[in-house]
């Protein structure tokens, strides 16, 4: 499963400054530093006007996080049309990075400039490997066609929850979803495969509703060891 990569620029107050003062100056060729306006003073905007990738602006925000040690690329939006996919978008972080980034990483900076995140999703950057083996458990032995309706199914889905809730690490729903239905992880189910078992990854509907149900279920579980003080 692909994933949308991240960049990520840590230091003191000092370096991060300074990096905001003279970034745009290596904004050149292709790109350009946008005017900070009032109503947009805590950002910075690169705009790509090139043709090698899509043209796109690229967004960091200041404001309070400048204070805190850590500035990282926040959004990447097209300009010339609706929205960009994943490798679209990863691929205008990269031009960043090697055309505006890099120059001014090598010209001796203190700042920690991290080198880009990769773009191949790995479950346990998002839940333990205690949790991965419970979730896996579940996959390949539950009915794809019913979801967790069966009780031995719904035991297994519910231990897999009950466990990231009490690791503290948890999936978002959009992105269990997306998860659910990686062929390259799950693997992909034969043409000619009639059965509802097996591994081989779930189906969009099916993957959503999981989804769906692993956030509610959740939520109900942090409010009940919240307010139980568990």
């Amino acid at each position: 499963m692909k994933k949308y990569r991240e960049l990520y620029f840590k230091g003191t107050l000092e370096q991060l400054s300074e990096f905001v003062d003279k970034i745009g100056k290596y904004a050149v060729g292709d790109w350009k530093i946008e005017e900070q306006s009032e109503r947009w003073k805590d950002y910075l905007f690169f705009d790509y006007i090139g043709d090698i990738v899509d043209k796109a602006r690229v967004s960091i925000y200041v404001g309070d996080r400048i204070a805190k040690g850590e500035l990282h690329v926040g959004n990447i939006v097209p300009i010339d049309k609706n929205e960009l996919n994943v490798d679209e978008y990863n691929a205008v972080l990269l031009k960043f990075y090697d055309d505006v980034i890099k120059p001014y990483k090598e010209c001796g900076t203190e700042l920690i400039i991290l080198e880009p995140s990769d773009d191949i999703f790995n479950p346990v950057s998002v839940i333990t490997e205690t949790a991965l083996k419970k979730l896996e458990a579940f996959c390949l032995r539950a009915n794809k066609s019913t979801g967790s309706a069966h009780p031995y199914d719904q035991e297994r889905w519910f231990d897999f929850i009950c466990q990231t809730v009490d690791d503290g690490k948890m999936f978002d729903s959009s992105t269990l979803a997306r998860f659910l239905q990686d062929e390259t992880y799950w693997g992909k189910k034969p043409n000619d495969f009639i059965g509802v078992m097996g591994n081989y990854a779930w189906d969009e509907e099916q993957a959503y509703e999981l989804a769906f149900e692993y956030d509610n279920l959740c939520a109900v579980l942090l409010y009940y060891k919240k307010t139980r003080r568990m």
